[in-house]
């Protein structure tokens, strides 16, 4: 028996064209999504006419038709929204901090959420409104 002569077969399998395809999907996606976070709150602004469009402030305090608050998109209890914007306006009190009232909401309540801002040390508050 010769079984140094034989000749083995070696099996090999190319995965090049594998990676290429590979990477061409993960382009495609990256070019096809979408990164944008949908605004978890949906509200309904008040219109303007003289509005003015801003650019967006490091601090918008949010205030939905049910009494709900959002500091940054966290949700905050009316108590706890002085000493949660407290530490973002430490140094920067200067800083706008957007008001995002829903037209339906209550005036006392949005009068409450302006008092506890300028409580945490936010003096320049805007409030949001859509265009008419």
């Amino acid at each position: 028996m010769d079984f140094e002569g034989r000749a083995r077969i070696h099996s090999h399998l190319d995965i090049a064209p594998l990676i290429d395809i590979v990477f061409l999907l993960l382009v495609f996606f990256m070019l096809t999504s979408t990164f944008l976070v949908p605004e978890a709150v949906e509200l309904q602004l008040p219109e303007s006419a003289t509005a003015e469009a801003t650019d967006t402030p490091a601090v918008t305090v949010t205030l939905d038709a049910q009494g709900g608050i959002t500091l940054n998109g966290e949700p905050v209890t009316l108590d706890g929204l002085r000493p949660a914007i407290a530490p973002l306006l430490a140094d920067r009190s200067e800083t706008p901090v957007t008001l995002k009232s829903d037209a339906r909401a209550r005036v006392q309540l949005l009068l409450e959420v302006m008092d506890a801002i300028r409580a945490g040390g936010g003096r320049n508050i805007a409030l949001a409104t859509s265009p008419r």
